[in-house]
């Protein structure tokens, strides 16, 4: 019975692998997009703020982060 539960377990690794990789490079794909459309400096205001929501709704923690320690760095001033 154990080696079994062994077959099973190496099967499952490759596609575990596999998964990992496709998620990588969905996160990578989305990472360079976000950095090319943060790196563009000459840009209309309504261009920076749809750059902003478009960040925000791929990655909310990033935003909240940044405001955070925006909200940190003008109560040391």
């Amino acid at each position: 019975m154990p080696d079994d539960k062994n077959d099973d377990q190496n099967d499952e690794a490759p596609r575990r692998l596999a998964r990992l990789k496709r998620d990588q490079r969905a996160r990578s794909g989305t990472e360079s997009a976000l950095k090319q459309l943060l790196g563009g400096s000459d840009r209309t205001a309504n261009d920076k703020i749809a750059t902003v929501k478009a960040v925000q709704k791929v990655d909310q923690r990033r935003v909240l982060s940044a405001f955070r320690n925006l909200l940190d760095d003008d109560g040391a001033k």
